[in-house]
């Protein structure tokens, strides 16, 4: 009986032990398959490390207690990923769920990942950004550090364990006082770009029985008892059983205290270990890893980083011992799969060592330039973002991406855009204004480059090709007129004669030092409003005519009724002596002769008709495009036209008081490089042009370019700012108006396209954001582009040779009809005239149309192949072979005869219609478009004239 319990015993041992083998056995093999499954699901996250302005400021600190501060923020991390501990049968099976936190060395940079298994991606984020708030994680592909060359030749790595039982703390953060992932950094750092190299820190929740374990430690070191290892603790059981058995009880009743003494040394252990089990504890398994074409310089590199961690040995508690790969192909494939067996447990870090190990750096304190970081920093857009308007860009924070619209209620506060060359400016511009016309809105754009312009003109929507009108003084064939003292109410005058004043002011004496001062001005005022008396029109570049030609100015007088004016030229200027004339004469008239003598700018502001009305450009949600390209207008030419489009729209906002509010479109002005173009008054449009619904986009480089007056208006009228990367100077300005969200560091580290804004939503501020810009929204189409400005020039332009004779014949000197002193004569209603002045010291005017008047000379035979011209005879062509296209076809048709009064008689009466063929603006072709018919005020865009052949024998210029 009994031997036959025995065997049923043993057999039930065995068995037990059978299945013991073959549940560990399964339970290996299913974990090794979990291993796998968990490998293959785990995304790989790049953490954009926050920009360097989110560093801790030392203000005179010790650099300790910064770097103390700065790693400290790292346990709220590790503290928040705790809590993903599970309990249960199945946890226990299949172990703990495991992450990695890894530092990559590739390409000579160096950048910091987070790998977490799908379940728990978004723990981890919201861990990294409650530690790091500015930080940003996104999802990558996996990185690849082998090299393509070396292979696994070239490729050696191995783990890093402790050194002692995991009880015993690593030196802390706490204890050096130093940074001492500076060094694994600067061992990383030193790569090449065809150099990897890799330290994998896998983690995993630690089950809480691991601080009764290092209790069970603490207690016995505060004892005195060594603690034992493998077979040793073994023995030393045995012995401990057989001494207790053999050897009788002792008396301890009048005994004394055989405790021990602990030494200093030993009791700070102690203190040591029971500090550990106060944080989180994670199980460890760190893998390092280098490759490179080169065995030799892959175990250099992978020396330089073990040495690294050699900074985290605690004398007397633990430290970190390497142990390579024996079989490397194994060890890559766990490294790559980020294989961590359930069973390895022995290594187990709390909260604060691993902040020590595993943080994100202080460019400050460790100012590696290979570690990449964000350029600057990203803020969360407000959440009643409209979802209508105006498509701004997107506001991306912690991977939303969220777009930024601006309600046509908001636009009309204004918008300003500042910013370096090349940050996006012009981009963004081009994108709104591109928004503008395919929503059928009218606006008009003024760019001082050009581009931005021509890009938009080539991507006109085919059923808006009829609004648009390009203005480009470029063209000089078809020159298109803009008179600055056109008006259409009589209230317009005065207005339009100080913006002149302010413009002259501007172009000549920005500083006020007394270049224009207010004698001129007083000069100019009544000159102006002489001219503007006239109901037939006088422009601009006629002021000077007024004080050099007494016959003009009698005919002008004659419609002036303002007595001020009249009291100027009669009283003022009749009382003022020659001398004191003709000593201010050359003063005042030397400020027109850049435009005089421009040919391109006096057949544009010289015609007393402008080509088209800003108004009905405004009321009929029109386009007007207008090109002021420096390199083909000159800068003076450049910013006088510009300052006469924005007074003109000035005006024109103006004018719509005569119309009820709802009545008002609203009209969107773009101007770029907008402090050209700006006077004094510009502070006024800013404040009052909302009421007539002109809206205004402008932008600049710098706000130190503009006056204080119109900076503090931008300020404090605009109510849409747009910050591009800005330079130095404009550090105070900017940063005051974005803070305490964004500092000066942050404005000098924005990337090209991306931009901090603060705007308005329903009216109200709101907080500054960051926002990414817009990507160029068109595909511009240059044959559309070249047939829509021929388009507008046939349309809205004049023949060169028109404007020119209208221009010259308008600036001759009006002789007067008898000698001054003659019976008869009348005197001059502004004194006595001083007598001609002798050749070379009259006025430029005169001497330039003395000089325009002059007759050209005979030019020499075959020049340009063309006979030479018989003395009194028009000019002609030389006869062409036969087969051969002239020269200069302009020269074929037969010559005009001048009169003597040097006006210019047509003789050409059977000549054929002028035509012009304007190719389709079609988006898909450039297909011939019918030759347009009628005039320019008639649907159709070009007249039916003769053509003529005119003849200039009193100019120095060839014949049109």
């Amino acid at each position: 009986m009994t031997v036959g319990l025995f065997m049923v015993a043993v057999f039930l041992a065995l068995l037990t032990v059978a299945a013991l083998v073959l549940y560990f056995h399964y339970r290996k093999v299913l974990r090794e398959q979990k291993n796998y499954e968990r490998g293959l699901k785990m995304v790989p996250l790049l953490i954009h490390l926050p920009p360097s302005s989110e560093d801790i400021e030392g203000n005179g600190r010790d650099t300790r207690d910064v770097i103390e501060e700065n790693i400290s923020k790292a346990q709220v991390l590790y503290g928040i990923i705790a809590s993903t501990f599970k309990k249960g049968m199945k946890s226990n099976f299949y172990g703990q769920r495991h992450f990695a936190f890894e530092i990559i060395g590739t390409k000579g940079f160096v950048k910091f990942y987070a790998v977490v298994p799908i379940a728990i991606v978004d723990v981890v984020k919201q861990a990294v950004i409650s530690a790091y708030p500015t930080a940003q994680l996104e999802e990558v592909a996996e990185h690849n550090i082998f090299s393509p060359v070396g292979r696994l030749a070239g490729t050696i790595g191995g783990e890093l364990s402790l050194k002692e039982k995991y009880a015993y703390p690593i030196a802390t953060y706490q204890e050096i006082k130093r940074d001492a992932m500076q060094s694994l950094l600067n061992a990383l750092s030193t790569l090449d770009k065809e150099d990897g190299a890799g330290i994998q820190i896998l983690l995993r929740p630690a089950n809480p029985g691991w601080r009764k374990e290092a209790h069970t430690i603490a207690g016995k070191k505060r004892k005195g008892t060594k603690d034992k290892k493998g077979f040793e603790n073994l023995f030393w059981w045995t012995k401990q059983l057989a001494v207790a058995v053999a050897k009788p009880p002792e008396d301890k009743s009048g005994g004394g205290d055989d405790k021990k003494e602990i030494s200093s040394l030993d009791q700070s252990i102690v203190d040591a270990i029971e500090d550990k089990t106060r944080y989180p504890g994670y199980e460890v398994l760190i893998r390092v890893v280098a490759s490179s074409n080169i065995s030799q310089r892959s175990q250099a590199l992978l020396n330089n980083i073990v040495a690294a961690f050699s900074l985290y040995d605690a004398p007397g508690k633990n430290g970190f011992k390497y142990t390579a790969a024996k079989d490397i192909d194994s060890f890559v494939t766990a490294y790559i799969l980020r294989f961590f067996p359930p069973e390895n447990q022995s290594n187990i870090l709390n909260a604060v060592e691993l902040a020590t190990l595993f943080h994100f750096p202080d460019q400050k304190n460790i100012p590696t330039s290979q570690l990449e970081r964000q350029a600057s920093k990203q803020v969360d857009a407000p959440r009643n973002i409209p979802e209508d308007g105006l498509l701004l860009g997107y506001n991306l924070f912690r991977g939303a991406k969220k777009p930024i619209r601006l309600t046509v209620a908001d636009r009309q506060r204004h918008m300003y855009a500042v910013g370096q060359t090349g940050t996006g400016k012009s981009t963004f511009l081009e994108n709104l204004a591109l928004q503008d016309m395919l929503a059928g809105n009218g606006f008009a754009f003024v760019d001082p480059h050009g581009d931005v312009v021509e890009k938009l003109l080539a991507m006109v929507p085919k059923e808006r090709t009829e609004d648009v009108i390009y203005f480009d003084p470029g063209d000089m064939e078809f020159p298109m007129g803009l008179n600055l003292f056109e008006f259409d109410t009589p209230e317009q005058k005065d207005f339009l004669v100080q913006e002149a004043i302010n413009m002259l002011y501007k172009l000549y004496d920005p500083q006020r030092q007394g270049i224009i001062g207010p004698r001129y001005e007083h000069w100019f005022r009544n000159a102006a409003l002489t001219l503007m008396a006239d109901p037939v029109g006088s422009t601009f570049i006629d002021i000077p005519k007024v004080f050099t030609d007494n016959q003009y100015a009698k005919q002008k007088l004659k419609h002036v009724t303002d007595h001020t004016v009249l009291d100027f030229w009669n009283k003022e200027m009749a009382q003022t002596s020659d001398y004191h004339k003709s000593e201010v004469l050359g003063w005042f008239v030397s400020k027109f002769g850049a435009f005089l003598s421009n040919e391109m700018m006096r057949n544009i502001i010289g015609q007393t008709k402008s080509s088209f009305d800003l108004r009905d450009i405004m009321d009929n949600k029109k386009i007007l495009l207008v090109n002021l390209s420096k390199g083909r207008t000159g800068e003076l030419n450049s910013k006088l036209l510009g300052m006469i489009f924005v007074m003109k729209f000035q005006a024109a906002a103006m004018s719509r008081a005569s119309i009820p509010e709802s009545e008002r479109q609203d009209f969107c002005l773009y101007v770029d490089e907008f402090q050209n173009f700006s006077t004094d008054s510009f502070a006024t449009i800013m404040s009052e042009a909302r009421k007539y619904h002109l809206n205004l986009v402008v932008a600049n480089q710098f706000t130190t370019q503009l006056t204080d007056e119109i900076r503090d208006a931008v300020f404090g009228n605009i109510g849409t700012i747009v910050s591009f990367r800005i330079g130095q100077n404009d550090v105070d300005v900017m940063s005051r108006y974005f803070q305490p969200l964004f500092d000066g560091d942050d404005l000098l580290r924005i990337p090209n396209y991306n931009a901090v804004v603060r705007t308005l939503i329903g009216g109200v501020p709101t907080q500054p954001f960051s926002m990414a810009g817009l990507p160029p929204l068109g595909n511009p189409n240059l044959n559309l582009g070249q047939a829509l400005r021929q388009l507008s020039s046939a349309k809205y332009g004049r023949p060169k040779a028109l404007v020119d004779k209208e221009i010259t014949e308008r600036l001759q000197t009006i002789e007067p009809p008898k000698a001054p002193g003659a019976p008869g004569a009348k005197p001059s209603p502004y004194g006595a005239q001083r007598p001609p002045a002798p050749p070379g010291t009259g006025s430029f005017l005169d001497e330039w149309l003395t000089k325009r008047n002059t007759p050209s000379a005979p030019r020499t035979p075959g020049a340009f192949g063309n006979a030479p011209k018989a003395p009194g005879q028009p000019y002609s062509p030389a006869p062409t072979p036969a087969g051969q296209v002239p020269n200069n076809p302009a020269y074929a048709a037969p010559a005009a005869p001048v009169s003597p009064t040097g006006t210019i008689q047509n003789t050409n009466a059977s000549a054929q219609p002028l035509t012009m063929n304007v190719p389709s603006p079609q988006f898909t072709s450039a297909s011939p478009m019918p030759t347009p018919q009628g005039s320019s005020s008639d649907p159709q865009i070009l007249g039916t004239q003769p053509e003529e052949t005119i003849v200039l024998n009193n100019r120095n210029d060839t014949p049109q």
